[in-house]
């Protein structure tokens, strides 16, 4: 029983071999590998692995059988790629309307405490110094909100973060002190 079970899995080997045989293999066709041959020392130089990557892994260059199929695929990912940045630069604008939104409190709220600590009110500064220390979160939040996995903000805020937070706990203290 078990050589009759062998004996009907040779054949299934053997056709699994042939069809493995006859597939294409899954490197880069000659039409890419000399089409990027040929664009790497192009006006606008393309490197040439990231032409041969890029095309390889996209299905329409993959399948073209010459250069003009590369170049509709290729504007073809290109308009995907615009599109996205596009998505991308609407996104970082709404977030960044929201930092400035958050930043213009974040400085009235400084303001008025720069007005009380000089006219040596530190118990009135010292909750507006708070509040203006948890303003840059805000503004990492919209960035984070942004689903863009991008953030120019990201220095400006940690200095904002840590220096309004230094400017309300030198407030608090002579307030504390001054309450004694």
């Amino acid at each position: 029983a078990q050589v009759e079970s062998m004996a009907a899995a040779i054949p299934i080997l053997l056709l699994t071999f042939l069809l493995a045989a006859a597939t294409p293999s899954a490197g880069p066709s000659y039409v890419i590998k000399t089409t990027c041959a040929a664009v790497t020392n192009a006006t606008v130089g393309t490197p040439y692995r990231y032409c041969v990557r890029t095309l390889s892994a996209n299905p329409a260059a993959a399948a073209a059988k010459d250069a003009r199929g590369l170049a509709i695929a290729a504007t073809n990912l290109t308009a995907t790629n615009v599109t996205s940045t596009e998505l991308t630069i609407t996104r970082l604008i709404d977030a960044l309307y929201n930092c400035l939104v958050t930043y213009q409190s974040m400085q009235a709220s400084i303001a008025g405490a720069l007005q009380d600590l000089n006219a040596g009110r530190f118990d009135v500064a010292s909750p507006k110094l708070r509040d203006a220390s948890f303003q840059p979160d805000f503004c990492e939040l919209a960035m984070m909100e942004s689903d863009t996995d991008k953030d120019p903000m990201s220095d400006e805020n940690n200095a904002n973060y840590l220096v309004s937070g230094m400017a309300y706990n030198i407030a608090e203290l002579i307030a504390r002190h001054a309450a004694k």
